[in-house]
């Protein structure tokens, strides 16, 4: 194990010699690929008490039913045996494509405060929960939108009570973010706190189905455009240009900003490359998931997904753990299709939602909420700091803002010691 994972430290731009798989290891990978689970536990050694308990903290995987159907939620539950003077819950939600795993640089962190209990999860569709069939529905209509979250939500609540929680903080990244607020809306009982973590789907357009604002959003549209996620970034941003420093941000929860730095951020969300613009948005139009050409390109499969993982992980400095990512993110990938299928129901190509959490959150979130971006983030600050704001201008002021430095889309990966720093600041803990 790595010096920087029992840390939990700021990972170091040591990048690897090699930038992809050869076709030969490619091959062998995938004729010698073994269950998802087993990728997994590889994953969580890394961890100082995974299998076993270091002494103060236990850690184990668990599959929770969720309906009568035997659907399950896979978990990793953390508990630190330390006394604590009330029950310390934080549940954490992964994005698009991804699986529980990808927090394994927080566990060791987020883990030592006293008492708390950690559940990572597996969204249901995701990673090693079930991956029952996505339902087919009209993304004309506001309702199937509802139905499409609730997918992922009405599990979520299922796992809840199936655990026995009362109440908890939800840390939700990306599309996970999007979700947990989803959950937080209609399960407002069930949620103590909200982080959330450069989440998508928080823009106005005229692609939403919400009258609220409509006027003022195709208006807007043009603005909008320039400001909007630029989703891209995910395929093509390396860790190397995600931990970049340019400069101080401040943790003000104001949205006050220069207009040099507005018109930067613009420039750099709104950077395009049209035939891969093109190409994602044929595939987002036709309803198809990105992991099917993954599929579909069996043995160089690995190869394929090698261009992103050894990019987006590569400052990690052991090859060891490189590798063991690599095959977490392959294997994850290219799992029965489940609840990937949700992405271009929720959102609209250009990751714009159908129904924008501008529209959702203020006035009806009065739980205290941290959103946190990263300093490189390809995901529009400017569209959580309006949000921030409007919360704010609705009753308390309970919302709160924070940039990450040296950090991407992935904050919590590229930058684990800060975020861990400002969850458990938040929290209180």
């Amino acid at each position: 194990m790595s010096q920087a994972v029992r840390a939990g430290s700021r990972l170091k731009p040591l990048y690897p010699m090699v930038t992809e798989l050869s076709y030969k290891e490619s091959f062998k990978q995938w004729f010698e690929r073994k269950s998802l689970a087993d990728y997994e536990a590889r994953v969580l050694s890394y961890l100082p008490f995974f299998p076993d308990s270091d002494g103060v903290r236990e850690a184990k995987t668990l599959d929770v039913p969720v309906d009568a159907k035997g659907n399950k939620i896979h978990e990793l539950y953390i508990e630190n045996k330390q006394k604590a003077p009330e029950e310390r819950h934080l549940v954490i939600v992964h994005g698009f494509g991804a699986a529980l795993g990808f927090f394994y640089r927080n566990f060791n962190g987020l883990s030592l405060i006293p008492g708390v209990k950690i559940h990572a999860l597996d969204l249901l569709g995701y990673g090693l929960s079930s991956r029952p069939k996505f339902p087919s529905l009209d993304v004309t209509k506001e309702e199937d939108i509802h139905k499409a979250e609730d997918f992922f939500v009405d599990s979520m609540e299922a796992w809840r009570k199936e655990r026995n929680i009362d109440r908890f903080v939800l840390v939700g990244h990306s599309l996970g973010g999007y979700l947990s607020s989803c959950y937080s809306l209609k399960y407002k009982d069930a949620v103590e706190k909200l982080i959330l973590v450069s989440p998508v789907g928080i823009e106005r357009s005229e692609m939403s189905l919400t009258e609220i604002n409509r006027p003022q959003a195709v208006q807007a549209q043009d603005i909008a455009r320039k400001s909007s996620p630029n989703i891209e970034e995910e395929l093509l941003q390396s860790q190397e240009q995600s931990q970049q420093h340019h400069q101080n941000v401040s943790d003000s929860a104001s949205i006050a900003s220069t207009e040099s730095r507005n018109n930067d951020e613009r420039m750099q969300q709104a950077r395009t490359r049209p035939q891969l613009r093109k190409f994602l948005v044929k595939m987002w139009e036709n309803h198809c998931s990105v992991f099917s050409i993954v599929r579909a390109a069996a043995p160089f499969g690995p190869k394929l997904v090698s261009l992103w993982t050894f990019s987006r992980f590569g400052a990690i400095e052991d090859p060891q753990e490189l590798m063991d990512i690599h095959r977490y993110s392959y294997n994850t990938f290219v799992a029965k299709g489940s609840g990937e299928y949700s992405l271009t129901v929720l959102l609209a190509p250009g990751a714009w939602a159908r129904l924008p959490l501008l529209d959702r959150l203020p006035g009806n979130i009065t739980i205290p909420t941290l959103w946190l971006y990263g300093e490189n983030d390809w995901m529009s600050k400017k569209a959580g700091r309006q949000c921030v704001s409007e919360i704010n201008s609705q009753g308390e002021k309970s919302a709160k803002f924070r940039i990450i430095d040296g950090a991407g889309h992935h904050v919590y990966l590229d930058n684990p010691t800060d975020f861990n720093q400002s969850v458990r600041k938040f929290v209180g803990w």
